[in-house]
């Protein structure tokens, strides 16, 4: 089964209880410090993924190393995913439940491409050009793409706006060949 059909309805069971209590910002907090333990520490996660391992001992072990750590609610939770034998999902459910949660903000996430590295002023400055653009706030990441000659591409709330070179560069090589 696609990760993407399991991350959705059980990150959205999660943002939903958290709304719930009033715990949103903090929950996801939580969340995001226990896939921080997991990634820290490979054998504990190697640990939960072991389907030699009985769930009895899985769920003592979660109570042990995530109990007074983290609210009731995501040790709960946890405890859920290994029942459902989908802990080793938990890092797509909270990339799913950050994108529910910046949906409520009004907020959309991308990527701006460049041949160099973009930060500080010049990124924010793409940023709010972005925001204006989707009529919504951005938050971009900037990566290194070294094929676009120059310039810029941003993929920002499933949309793109390319400013390279490589595109410019393309489109008048099929302008050309269409004379």
């Amino acid at each position: 089964m696609d990760s993407l059909t399991i991350d959705n309805p059980y990150g959205q069971g999660m943002f939903d209880a958290a709304r719930d209590l009033g715990d949103r910002d903090e929950v996801f907090a939580e969340l995001k410090s226990v896939c921080a333990v997991f990634k820290e520490n490979p054998k504990l996660r190697k640990f939960f993924m072991l389907p030699t391992v009985s769930v009895a001992n899985k769920r003592a072990v979660c109570r042990s190393v995530f109990g007074g750590q983290v609210s009731q609610l995501v040790v709960h939770f946890l405890l859920v995913l290994i029942d459902k034998r989908r802990i080793g999902m938990l890092d797509g459910i909270v990339r799913h439940y950050e994108k529910l949660l910046d949906d409520q903000a009004g907020f959309a996430k991308g990527i701006l491409y460049s041949v160099v590295p973009i930060e500080g002023d010049t990124l924010k400055e793409f940023e709010e050009k972005t925001g204006q653009a989707l009529d919504k706030k951005v938050r971009l990441k900037n990566r290194i793409d070294k094929a676009l000659i120059g310039g810029v591409r941003i993929y920002a709330d499933g949309k793109l706006i390319d400013a390279s070179v490589k595109t410019r560069l393309e489109n008048m090589k099929q302008a050309m060949l269409g004379l």
